[in-house]
């Protein structure tokens, strides 16, 4: 009876331990208990900008926008969801709704720009026109980190009267970290690592701005 004893307090102990290793590993977490939504610009019949060698923005958005959720998650200890996960579309409306039902704390869309000038290349963030400080000051952290990596001209953290940051509830930004009808930049978005380190600078934005 006392080994039996002594083995419930052993096993209590143990799992008493690792509850406390876990909270604990939690709290580390610079985003834990917060909430994401990555919406991943485009998809399916909808390309978006296209490259001068055919690289679709619709790839490169969404490359990005999962590169960002893994660090979000990984590194940040947050919950993320996903307006789409594949190359599918999913019209505007729809996306702001699984915004606004998530209960999510920001809303991060991921775009990369384009112009009729291939020479024409830049980083530019946007909150919507009527956004409050929050939007504003997520805008403008973002922008700064991603300047930072992309090392292009600054284009500004901007506002703009786009749909999803229009209707969305939660404060909301949209990225557009560069130009993929520039060549060169095109190329570079080639690169899973050059596209990593764009997720992980606007991630390096977000922890600024929720003040870790």
């Amino acid at each position: 009876m006392r080994k039996k004893k002594y083995l419930i307090f052993c096993l209590t102990t143990v799992a008493l331990l690792i509850v406390i290793q876990l909270t604990a590993a939690a709290a580390t977490k610079p985003l834990a208990g917060k909430k994401f939504v990555i919406d991943a610009g485009h998809g399916g019949w909808d390309p978006g900008a296209v490259g001068v060698n055919g690289l679709t923005e619709k790839q490169i958005n969404l490359r990005v926008a999962q590169y960002l959720r893994n660090c979000l998650t990984e590194y940040g200890g947050a919950t993320v969801v996903m307006t789409r996960v594949d190359d599918r579309y999913h019209s505007l409306s729809s996306r702001v709704v699984k915004a606004n039902t998530s209960g999510a704390d920001r809303f991060i869309s991921i775009h990369h720009n384009g112009s009729v000038n291939p020479a024409h290349n830049g980083t530019a963030v946007y909150s919507g026109t009527n956004a409050g400080w929050q939007s504003r000051d997520l805008r403008n952290k973002v922008q700064q980190s991603l300047l930072k990596m992309t090392k292009l001209r600054d284009l500004g953290a901007n506002s703009a009267n786009f749909y999803v940051l229009r209707h969305t509830k939660m404060p909301a930004i949209l990225t557009e970290a560069s130009f993929i009808t520039n060549p060169q930049e095109e190329q570079k978005l080639r690169n899973p690592e050059y596209l990593w380190r764009e997720a992980y600078y606007i991630y390096r934005g977000i922890v600024e701005h929720m003040g870790q």
